[in-house]
């Protein structure tokens, strides 16, 4: 039994072991893996071979597959792929304590239900505390301590002023928020514009294209939030503007890359059949199409890229549907 580790992480894919490897200054740092190999590879060899493997990583970061380890944690981020987080919940259920605060550092929507990680989290533990982590970060460049700033959100906004202190250091400067919707929904919208912007570059559309694509997809992204009660100011901030301008133009964005092999004329099951890593955007795009839908919300972009992936419409003509759309005055 591992015991006296205050901050645990749920998932150890990229940016799970990047944040380990960040946070673990101020605790010992207990990581749950599915991967048994994984787990071997970490606490033998201090490096995640599988995910982030030039990285070496910390004394302290310990490594399991037990979630019974981590009863006695008081922080557990989230860094599971948002179709998974409900099933690891429901796992973890029994050994829910109330004074445990949950950081959900995915950046999805759960596809079944509509709901917000918040939310969901919330309905399988009722009573639970909840805060969201998000904004302009990469895993490889966490873990190598480049200069990174980030929002913490939390209903209760001393809380959240708590926790960013917590998570608050040097390379790794940390906002606080109360906005839990407006942080999600940015994170949520960006992975979808991000595989439209990789789709762009894949074209060889131009510079002009993607900062069109860039400014009409903020204001999908403000659209959605609010009609869910977001505050507007928060998708001018790291988690939506921010987290927004680096993964539509980076290939280290998976969101990006998977977009760009869709440009380049890459089936989408290839794609995701050959990638170790999961692109959220693909699902949340199904995902926030029928949200829209029920919602009455114009989103042409982000229908775009649902159809692309799941219509299997051609990209040149769908973008020139959303060219050909009726003159409006910008909101």
């Amino acid at each position: 039994m591992i015991s006296n580790n205050k901050i645990g992480i749920l998932g150890s894919g990229a940016w799970g072991t990047a944040l380990a490897n960040c946070l673990n200054k101020k605790e010992n740092i207990l990581l749950w893996s599915y991967e048994n190999k994984t787990v071997e590879n970490i606490n033998k060899y201090k490096i995640n071979k599988t995910f982030l493997p030039k990285i070496k990583l910390s004394r302290n970061i310990v490594a399991t597959n037990n979630l019974a380890d981590f009863k006695d944690c008081k922080f557990i981020f989230i860094c599971i792929p948002s179709q998974f987080i409900k099933k690891v919940i429901l796992k973890f259920k029994k050994f829910y304590k109330k004074e445990m605060i949950f950081i959900n550092c995915s950046k999805g929507i759960e596809h079944d239900t509509k709901s917000l990680i918040s939310d969901l989290i919330k309905k399988t533990l009722p009573k639970s505390r909840v805060a969201i982590l998000s904004g302009p970060s990469f895993a490889i460049e966490v873990a190598k301590n480049k200069p990174t700033a980030v929002t913490i959100a939390s209903k209760n906004e001393l809380e959240a002023k708590k926790l960013a202190k917590l998570i608050n250091s040097i390379n790794f400067r940390c906002y606080y928020s109360n906005d839990v919707i407006g942080v999600q929904f940015g994170g949520i919208i960006k992975n979808i514009l991000a595989i439209a912007s990789g789709i762009i570059e894949g074209q060889k559309l131009g510079f002009g294209a993607k900062a069109a694509l860039i400014t009409r997809g903020l204001v999908e992204m403000k659209k959605i939030g609010l009609s869910f009660g977001a505050k507007d100011s928060t998708f001018n901030g790291l988690s939506g503007l921010g987290d927004l301008m680096l993964t539509c133009n980076n290939e280290l964005s998976r969101n990006f890359t998977t977009g760009l092999l869709i440009g380049k004329g890459k089936d989408i099951n290839k794609i995701i059949k050959f990638k170790k890593t999961i692109s959220e955007g693909i699902l949340n795009s199904k995902t926030i199409f029928e949200l829209s839908k029920k919602k009455k919300i114009e989103m042409p972009v982000c229908e775009a890229v649902y159809k692309i992936i799941y219509k299997k419409k051609k990209i040149k003509e769908t973008i020139n549907k959303i060219l050909s759309r009726d003159i409006k005055k910008e909101n």
